[in-house]
C-alpha cells in the first residue's frame, strides 16, 4: 500500500559500507578534544496560583500559601524544590511530558526555587515571594458587585480613588469599569480600562494588567465589534507572557474569540486548544472546562458534532458538583443547546429527546433559584420550546413559549425575534400558514434592523414555507431566494455564543426545504438549488482557508474591514433596540432613515469579502431560475454541460433524497427513499440509479454531484446491466463550483506545453519510480509534452511549487505517498523530499495550477467523513485552485495496481494528443482515459480495488 513509512534506520551505515570490499579512505583522526565544561541543562517551568504576579518574577502568595508549578525535567536529572533553602516535596502528577507539582510554601518564605541537577550540571528557576496582601475594602466592593448591588459597590470604589496607594486606586478604577459594563456604559468602561492597563504595568502589577486587558478586549470584540483594537490590546501583553503563565493561558482563549470573530475557525480551534492544554498543565480546571464547552460548539458549527459531543461529555463528567450555581447553569444550557442543534440538524444517531430536555430543565431550576435571571430564564425556556418543536411536541413547545413571554413580557429585540421564530414554527406545525406568515413578517421587520443576520434567514425561510402552504408559489420562491442570498457569506461572520444562528445548520435546513418545495413546482429550479447548495458549502470552506492564508498586511485589512462592518452593525443595533415597540408607520419611518447606513454596512462587508479574492464577492448573484447556466461561465454560473453529457445530482430533502438527471437540454427528477452510503452495492444501484434508467442509458458521459455521505459511494463501480456503470460511459465527479472561468492554454516559445512528473520523493516506493519512467516516456516521446521530472531528493517543496506555477505547465503527475490527516482533513498532503509537504493549503495558495492533475497516491481524493456537503481533499483543492480535471484516489491504493493502471492510463488514445496539431488542441480526456485503464485493470486483476480512483472536474 502507498502509505508513509519511516526510512530504514541503517540506511546511512549501508551507504557508507557499500564499497565492494575496498578500503574507504577518510580524513585523519582528529586530535582529542580538550576537557570542556559540563553541558548546561534546559529546564522548563511555569508557576500558577499566585494571588498576583508582579514584575521581576515576583509571586504574591495566595491566602493558603499553595502554589502549582509545572516543570519539565531533562532526562536523568534530579528535581529539587526549595523555599528559602528549605526542601519541599516534589512528588507531582505527570502531564504533557513534565510534572505538575503542588507546593505548600511556608508562611514568611521569600523565595521559591525549582532546580534540576545531573552530575555537575544544574539549572533552576527562581521566583521571589511576597506574603498575601488582603484588601477588605476592595473585596467587599467586589462582593457587592457580584451580588448585583452596583450602586453601593460603585460608592465604595469611588471612595478608594483618592487612596494614597496608587495600586489600590488603579484596582478600584478597574472594578468601576466592570460596573460600567454591567450598566451598559461601554464607552466609560473602555476609557477607564485604557487608563488602568498602562498604570498596572507601570506599577509592575502584571496579572492585574492581564485581567483588565481581557475585560477590554472582550468589550471591544463583542460589544463594539472592533477586532483590530481588540488585537492591539491582546498583543501588548506578549512581552509579559513568561512572567504570568496563567495570564498567557487565558490570553489564548481571548485570541480564540478574536479569531472566531474574524472568520478564522481553524485558528479559533488552535487557540482554544492551546488554552485548554495550558489550563490542564497548570491545574486551571475551571478555565479548561469552560473553554472545552466553546470548542465543542465551534466543532458543531463546522459539522463535526461527534467530536464536539465527546468534549461535552468530558465536561459533564469532570464538572465539580460544588461549582457556583451560575457557572453550572451556563454549562447545562450549553449542553442542552448542543442537543437542540443536533435535533435541528437531523444528526444521526439523533439524541434522545429526554437527554436534550433534562439539562435545560436543570438550568431553568437554577435560574429560578440559586442564580436568578429573568433574561436567562427566558433564554432557557426558548431553548426548551425549540427542543420540543424538533422533537415533535407542539403543545409542550407552546407552553414553554408562553412561560418565556411571562418571564420577559418586555424583551429586548434579540429575545423578541427568537420568541417570534418559535411562535411561527408552532403555527406552521399546527397547519396555520396564514398566522405563521404574519408572525414571520413581524420577525423579518425586527431582524432587518441589521443586528440579527441569522434571524433574517429564519424569517425568510419561515415566510417561504408559509407562502408555499398558502399556494402562493411565486412569492414563496422569492422568499427562498432571499434566504439563500442572506446565507451567502455569513458563515465568516457568525458571532461566538449565538449558536442558534449556526450557518452550516441553517444552510442544510434551508436547502432541504427549498429543494423539496421547488421539486413540487419547478424541477429545473430545484436542480439548480441543489447544485448551489453543494457549491455554497465548499465555497464557505474555501473562504475559511483564504482568511487563514492571508499575509500580515492583508489580514490586517481583513480585520479592519470586518471591524467596520461589525461596528456599524452594532450602531444600527443600538438605534433599533426599541423598534419592536413601534407601530407599523413609525417602524417604516425609522427603517427608512437607516437605509443609507445599511447600504454603507453592506459595502463594508463586500470590501471584507473582496480581500479573500473570491469570485462571489464581485460576481453576479446566483440565478433564481432553473434555466441551464450560460456557457460563458461568468461569475455565479455553474459549470455547463456538453451535448450528450448527463449530470446526476443527489440532495437530501425533508424525507429521503432528491435525484436530478440534468442535461444541456432538460432536467428530470425523482424522489428517492432514505439510503446510506454503507448500504450493499446492489441496493445502492437499485435506489440511486434504477429510477434514472432512461437518462443514464442515453448518456455518452456522466458527471455525479452527490451531497454529503453519498459522496463516499463509488457510483462508477455500481452494478449496471451486469457490468460496472463506468463500462457504459465515462464517469467524473463534479466539484460544481460557481464562477469558474475557462483557462487559456498557454504555450512556450516552442509551442510545447510542460508536464511535471514527481516521483518517489521519500525513496521508498520503487514501483512509483518505475511508474514515473513510463509516464515520462509516454508524455514526452509520444505525447508531445516537454517533461520536467523531479525524482527523490530533487522533489523539494520549492522546486515542485515553482514548476506548478509556471504558465506553460499543463499537466502534473505525482507518483508517491498520499496522506490524509487532521481532524477535518485540512492537513492532508503529498510528502516531498527533505521533509517537505504539499498540503491542501499550499495548493489553494498557488497562483495557478496545471489544467490536468494525476495524483497517484493513497487518499488523494479522500474527504472528511464529517463533511455535510462537498468535502475538500487534495484532489478537490486542485480543482478549486483551477484545474480542469484531477485523477485521485479516495482510499489507499496498491503499488502494483497504481503502476499498471497509470501505464495504461497514458497509453489510451484519449491521453495521447499526437493525432492532433498540438497537445493543446487535444486536451487530456481524464474520464475516458481512466475508464479504459480501469476496465483493463478490472479484467486483468479482478480482486484489486480499481474503483478507488476517480476523476474530479469543476
Amino acid at each position: 500500500m502507498r502509505a508513509i513509512r519511516s526510512p530504514p534506520a541503517l540506511a546511512l551505515l549501508v551507504a557508507l559500507l557499500a564499497s565492494d570490499g575496498a578500503e574507504v579512505a577518510g580524513p585523519p583522526p582528529a586530535p582529542p578534544a580538550p576537557p570542556s565544561a559540563p553541558l548546561a541543562l534546559a529546564l522548563e517551568a511555569e508557576i500558577a496560583g499566585c494571588s498576583a504576579v508582579l514584575a521581576g518574577l515576583i509571586c504574591e502568595l495566595p491566602r493558603d500559601g499553595t502554589l502549582r508549578v509545572w516543570v519539565k525535567v531533562p532526562e536523568g536529572a534530579r528535581l529539587e524544590a526549595t523555599a528559602d533553602a528549605s526542601p519541599l516535596p516534589v512528588d507531582g502528577a505527570p502531564i504533557q511530558g513534565g510534572l505538575r507539582l503542588r507546593l505548600e510554601v511556608p508562611a514568611g518564605a521569600r523565595a521559591l526555587v525549582v532546580a534540576a541537577a545531573r552530575g555537575e550540571a544544574r539549572a533552576e528557576r527562581r521566583w521571589a515571594l511576597r506574603p498575601f496582601q488582603p484588601d477588605a475594602a476592595l473585596d467587599e466592593a467586589e462582593d457587592l458587585r457580584q451580588r448585583g448591588a452596583l450602586d453601593e459597590a460603585a460608592r465604595r470604589l469611588d471612595a478608594l480613588r483618592s487612596d494614597p496607594d496608587p495600586a489600590r486606586r488603579t484596582r478600584a478604577l478597574g472594578k468601576l469599569a466592570r460596573i460600567d459594563l454591567a450598566r451598559g456604559d461601554i464607552d466609560a468602561a473602555v476609557l477607564r480600562l485604557e487608563q488602568t492597563i498602562p498604570a498596572h504595568l507601570a506599577l509592575g502589577r502584571i496579572s492585574d494588567a492581564f485581567h483588565d486587558s481581557f475585560a477590554e478586549a472582550y468589550t471591544l470584540l463583542l460589544r463594539r465589534r472592533e477586532l483590530a483594537e481588540a488585537r492591539r490590546v491582546l498583543d501588548r501583553l506578549d512581552p509579559h507572557a513568561e512572567a504570568d503563565p496563567e495570564g498567557h493561558v487565558r490570553r489564548a482563549y481571548y485570541a480564540g474569540l478574536l479569531s472566531y470573530e474574524a472568520g478564522d475557525l481553524r485558528a479559533t480551534l488552535e487557540r482554544f486548544r492551546a488554552s485548554v492544554e495550558g489550563a490542564e498543565r497548570l491545574g486551571l480546571d475551571e478555565q479548561r472546562l469552560d473553554v472545552l464547552q466553546l470548542e465543542a460548539l465551534v466543532l458543531q458549527e463546522l459539522g463535526r458534532g461527534a467530536e464536539g459531543e465527546v468534549l461535552l461529555r468530558e465536561v459533564e463528567e469532570a464538572f465539580p458538583p460544588d461549582a457556583r450555581p451560575c457557572r453550572r447553569a451556563a454549562m447545562l444550557t450549553n449542553v442542552g443547546w448542543f442537543g437542540v442543534q443536533q435535533l435541528a440538524r437531523g444528526d444521526r444517531p439523533a439524541p434522545a429527546r429526554e437527554g436534550v430536555i433534562a439539562p435545560l430543565q436543570q438550568a431553568l431550576a437554577l435560574r429560578r433559584g440559586a442564580c436568578p435571571s429573568p433574561d436567562e430564564r427566558a433564554n432557557v425556556l426558548t431553548n426548551l420550546a425549540l427542543a420540543e418543536l424538533f422533537g415533535g411536541d407542539l403543545e409542550r413547545a407552546s407552553r414553554h413559549l408562553d412561560e418565556a413571554r411571562r418571564e420577559r413580557p418586555d424583551p429586548d429585540a434579540r429575545v423578541a425575534v427568537w420568541l417570534l421564530d418559535v411562535e411561527g414554527r408552532i403555527a406552521l406545525g399546527r397547519g396555520e400558514p396564514a398566522h405563521a406568515l404574519g408572525i414571520y413578517r413581524r420577525m423579518a421587520d425586527l431582524a432587518a434592523s441589521g443586528a440579527f443576520p441569522g434571524s433574517r434567514v429564519h424569517a425568510a425561510l419561515g415566510r417561504a414555507e408559509a407562502l408555499g402552504a398558502l399556494g402562493r408559489v411565486a412569492e414563496a420562491r422569492a422568499a427562498y431566494v432571499e434566504a439563500e442570498a442572506l446565507l451567502g457569506d455569513q458563515s465568516l461572520l457568525v458571532p461566538l455564543g449565538e449558536g442558534r444562528e449556526s450557518f452550516l445548520g441553517q444552510a442544510e435546513e434551508g436547502a432541504r426545504r427549498q429543494v423539496d418545495f421547488l421539486l413540487r413546482h419547478d424541477v429545473k429550479a430545484a436542480a439548480m438549488a441543489a447544485r448551489r447548495s453543494r457549491a455554497r458549502a465548499l465555497a464557505a470552506l474555501r473562504s475559511r482557508l483564504r482568511v487563514e492564508a492571508l499575509g500580515p498586511e492583508e489580514r490586517a485589512r481583513w480585520e479592519a474591514a470586518v471591524s467596520e462592518y461589525r461596528r456599524e452593525r452594532e450602531a444600527l443595533d443600538r438605534e433599533a433596540r426599541g423598534d419592536w415597540k413601534l407601530a407599523a408607520d413609525a417602524l417604516a419611518s425609522a427603517r427608512a432613515e437607516r437605509r443609507a447606513r445599511e447600504a454603507q454596512v453592506e459595502a463594508a462587508l463586500e470590501r471584507a469579502l473582496s480581500l479573500l479574492g473570491r469570485p462571489e464577492a464581485n460576481g453576479a448573484p446566483p440565478a433564481a431560475s432553473g434555466a441551464p447556466p450560460a456557457a460563458s461561465g461568468g461569475d455565479g454560473a455553474l459549470p455547463p454541460l456538453d451535448p450528450g453529457e448527463l449530470l446526476l445530482v443527489f440532495h437530501p430533502i425533508r424525507e429521503g433524497w432528491a435525484a436530478f438527471a440534468v442535461t444541456a437540454e432538460d432536467v428530470a427528477a425523482r424522489r428517492l427513499p432514505p439510503v446510506t452510503a454503507s448500504a450493499p452495492v446492489a441496493e445502492l444501484s437499485r435506489v440511486l440509479l434504477e429510477p434514472l434508467r432512461g437518462p443514464i442509458e442515453a448518456a455518452r458521459r456522466i458527471r455525479f454531484a452527490p451531497y454529503g455521505e453519498l459522496d463516499r459511494v463509488d457510483f462508477h463501480a455500481l452494478p449496471w446491466k451486469g457490468e460496472p456503470l463506468v463500462a457504459h460511459a465515462p464517469v467524473a465527479y463534479a466539484v460544481d463550483l460557481p464562477g469558474r472561468r475557462g483557462r487559456s492554454s498557454p504555450r512556450t516559445e516552442a509551442g510545447v506545453p510542460l508536464a511535471l512528473v514527481v516521483a518517489d520523493p521519500r525513496h521508498d516506493l520503487p514501483a512509483a519510480r518505475r511508474e514515473a519512467d513510463a509516464v515520462a516516456e509516454a508524455l514526452g516521446a509520444a505525447g508531445g509534452f516537454r517533461v520536467a521530472r523531479l525524482s527523490g531528493d530533487q522533489a523539494t517543496h520549492g522546486a515542485v511549487r515553482g514548476l506548478l506555477e509556471l504558465p506553460e505547465a499543463r499537466l502534473f503527475h505525482y507518483a508517491g505517498h498520499g496522506f490524509f490527516g487532521g481532524r477535518d482533513g485540512w492537513e492532508s498532503g503529498l510528502p516531498l523530499s527533505q521533509g517537505g509537504w504539499l498540503t491542501v493549503r499550499d495548493v489553494l495558495a498557488l497562483a495557478q495550477v496545471p489544467a490536468h492533475v494525476v495524483l497517484s497516491g493513497c487518499d488523494t481524493a479522500r474527504t472528511a467523513p464529517e463533511a455535510r456537503a462537498a468535502g475538500l481533499g487534495l484532489g478537490q483543492a486542485f480543482v478549486v485552485a483551477g484545474a480542469e480535471s484531477v485523477i485521485a484516489a479516495v482510499r489507499p491504493i496498491d503499488d502494483r495496481m497504481a503502476e499498471r493502471l497509470m501505464g495504461a492510463l497514458y497509453n489510451t488514445s484519449h491521453a495521447s494528443p499526437t493525432s492532433r496539431a498540438s497537445p493543446e488542441s487535444a486536451p487530456f480526456d481524464a474520464a475516458r482515459s481512466l475508464r479504459e485503464a480501469a476496465l483493463t485493470m478490472r479484467a486483468e486483476f479482478f480482486t484489486l480495488d480499481w474503483a478507488s480512483l476517480r476523476v474530479l472536474v469543476p
